[in-house]
């Protein structure tokens, strides 16, 4: 059988997939990996350093031959299909294809009516984005936790016999990395995680960002880490970001708009303090439940509301005038949380993420087995 993990989005895709093609080959199953360009090479190299042995066979699909010539024709608005479309007879090839995004599901009737396409999820958050309608066209799914399994059987864009809750493989996999890593700041002061979401309609960046920075400039009491998702500034102008990035101040404020540390839990994992507003990497942080301040940027009524299911999990304040109590306040009031974060996690990412990437590997394989019994059955 021949099993290929697809990486077309982002390189940080590869952080949530990649284990389970690990995990594959440490069972004795073959499993090659493609990636859209050569900036995921160094995310892949990254992850096959924490599984000692595994070296995929990978190729990069790139934008040439076909893929090239769509892309320059203009015929797709989504710059993932002329990669997929040029890149046909090679998909073909192969009898199940694992992918951490959506998009792969626009080729599946142009491939071997015996290709399975089997989707795991690059988030674990609360809103209703988690929960799309092309995930209908996957053979199978993994799911994280309970809460994502409930909202996805109500909205059926998963059926039984076809997912399996199984952990979240980010977090199983940066339970590796994260041994080896040094503090982010050389003082003992805490370090609050700003991680504001990239949606504008969402975001408290234009709200609150850069008065957020100026307070923080101006105290002594925390250290501040700017990590907003990658997408925020993705298609801001270089003198946008470097205006921007021109506020860190050496060993109190770090500003990263664009490196790796973005997708690697460094920051999420190192800090004492969450403050965000929509943003998913709440849950990274929950991975050890520590203190939470969200920021209301958009007077939101969001008691009640599923998809803000996370701001029970902290304080929540509509006005910076309010910031600096919440944090003086952050440690104590987090005793009120502490075991409501720990149920959320749960639910959302299936607690303990240790051994989520065997699960899911072990998961995938035995649906393949299964599938592959009834083809052979006639069923």
């Amino acid at each position: 059988m021949r099993i290929l993990f697809l990486f077309i989005g982002e390189p940080h895709h590869v952080f949530h997939a990649l284990p389970l093609a690990a995990e594959m080959a440490a069972r004795g199953q073959s499993v090659d990996v493609a990636v859209a360009s050569t900036d995921h090479l160094r995310v892949v190299e990254q992850v096959a350093l924490a599984y000692p042995g595994f070296a995929p066979h990978i190729t990069v699909l790139g934008q040439t031959g076909l893929a090239r010539w769509l892309r320059d024709m203009g015929l797709f608005r989504n710059p993932r299909l002329p990669i997929l479309f040029g890149a046909l007879r090679f998909l073909r090839g192969f009898d199940a294809i694992v992918a951490p995004e959506r998009t792969t599901t626009t080729i599946r009737h142009f491939l071997s009516g015996k290709t399975r396409l089997i989707f795991t999820p690059h988030g674990a958050g609360d809103r209703a984005i988690t929960f799309d309608a092309r995930d209908r066209h996957f053979d199978f799914a993994l799911v994280a936790g309970e809460k994502s399994e409930q909202r996805m059987l109500e909205a059926a864009t998963i059926r039984p016999g076809h997912y399996a809750v199984t952990g979240y493989v980010k977090l199983d996999l940066m339970l590796r990395l994260q041994q080896s890593r040094e503090p982010l700041f050389a003082n003992d002061r805490p370090t609050v995680l700003y991680a504001p979401h990239f949606k504008r309609e969402l975001s408290s960046w234009d709200r609150f960002g850069p008065n957020i920075i100026a307070w923080f400039t101006a105290q002594e009491r925390y250290n501040l880490v700017v990590a907003p998702h990658v997408r925020l500034f993705a298609e801001a102008s270089d003198a946008d970001r470097g205006e921007i990035e021109r506020l860190a101040v050496p060993g109190k404020i770090m500003i990263d708009l664009a490196s790796d540390r973005l997708f690697d839990m460094s920051y999420t994992s190192g800090a004492d303090i969450y403050l965000g507003d929509v943003s998913s990497q709440v849950y990274e942080f929950l991975a050890t439940p520590r203190p939470c301040i969200f920021l209301n940027a958009h007077g939101v009524d969001w008691a009640g509301d599923p998809d803000y299911l996370f701001w029970t999990l902290g304080d929540v304040i509509d006005d910076l005038d309010r910031l600096p109590d919440a944090l003086a306040s952050a440690s104590d009031h987090h005793a009120r949380y502490a075991d409501a974060q720990r149920e959320r996690l749960a639910e959302s990412i299936g607690g303990d993420p240790a051994g989520a990437a065997e699960r899911g590997a072990e998961a995938i394989l035995r649906f393949l087995a299964l599938d592959a019994g009834q083809d052979k059955s006639g069923g």
